[in-house]
């Protein structure tokens, strides 16, 4: 079954009960003839059994909530094809990347954005592997990708910019363990989220997860150095952190080119020292 009543969440506030193709094309302009197409193939290789409803909305992509043949709540990233917006706010993500080499902006929007999508699930499948903490990826086909629903039964985790730093249990531990995160993310991923900020940091049961992985480069990207003090000073900023992010990227990378250990709380020990401890050392 794809399409499934949604009368056990009110995502929507209502009762959701159509079994055709026709409402959910007129909820929004994602349900398209392509978009169905990418869902059928999900639910010919099992992935996705149910539809539920629309999580949240942003300028390039909607988040649904839907469920396996298990049962079990997944999130579909489910990207626009019908819009300029997403290049206009994603071209400096496009340029110098060579998975987009050869594109033509203004004729292959649906070849971008599938790039894109297979971009999203590489990053965020390389930033799972390394340890750090964001959804696990699931599968991507054209412009949808599955990936694991972070929330507590059909509601999604609320994100950091919810929540302010009053509403966290622990702001201190959050804070390092967002660094901690960071460092990993650049050290073992050797990628660069490059869109960190207080708006795309879930928080679920006192513990963080890190999303929307698309605008991710590999460090050795032109503009890497810039996008990971860019990280790090929104994560200073939301924090009330009195840290330079260049300073601190600066830090990150020179770590990098150092063998390194890893703890039992997974911090990357490099010269005997952690990060919060290198950056005691260096800039406190």
């Amino acid at each position: 079954m794809l399409v499934s009543s949604a009368d056990d969440i009110d995502v929507e506030r209502e009762s959701r009960t159509e079994k055709d193709h026709e409402y959910f094309e007129t909820l929004d302009e994602v349900f398209n003839a392509y978009t169905w197409r990418s869902l059928f193939s999900l639910m010919n290789k099992g992935v996705v059994d149910q539809i539920l409803g629309p999580l949240s909305q942003g300028k390039e992509a909607r988040v649904i909530l839907a469920k396996d043949r298990k049962g079990v709540y997944i999130a579909l990233k489910i990207y626009y094809t019908t819009t300029s917006t997403f290049i206009k706010s994603r071209y400096k993500y496009i340029m110098g990347d060579p998975r987009f080499k050869n594109k033509k902006i203004k004729k292959d929007i649906i070849d971008i954005v599938e790039a894109w999508s297979r971009k999203e699930f590489g990053n965020l499948s390389a930033a799972y592997r390394a340890g750090v903490k964001a959804p696990r990826p699931i599968a991507v086909e054209r412009n949808v990708l599955a990936m694991e629903f972070i929330g507590e039964g059909n509601r999604p985790a609320p994100t950091l910019n919810d929540l302010g730093v009053d509403g966290l249990d622990d702001p201190d531990e959050v804070f390092w363990e967002i660094l901690r995160n960071v460092e990993r993310t650049y050290v073992l991923a050797k990628l660069v989220h490059a869109d960190l900020s207080e708006f795309n940091i879930l928080y679920h049961n006192g513990d963080i997860r890190i999303i929307d992985w698309g605008s991710a480069v590999k460090r050795e990207h032109p503009l890497a150095f810039g996008y990971l003090a860019r990280d790090l000073d929104n994560v200073f900023r939301f924090f009330g952190v009195g840290l330079e992010g260049r300073r601190v990227a600066r830090l990150i990378a020179e770590r990098a080119g150092e063998p390194y250990e890893e703890d039992e709380d997974g911090w990357l020990v490099v010269k005997g020292k952690r990060l919060y401890e290198a950056i005691d050392e260096a800039l406190g």
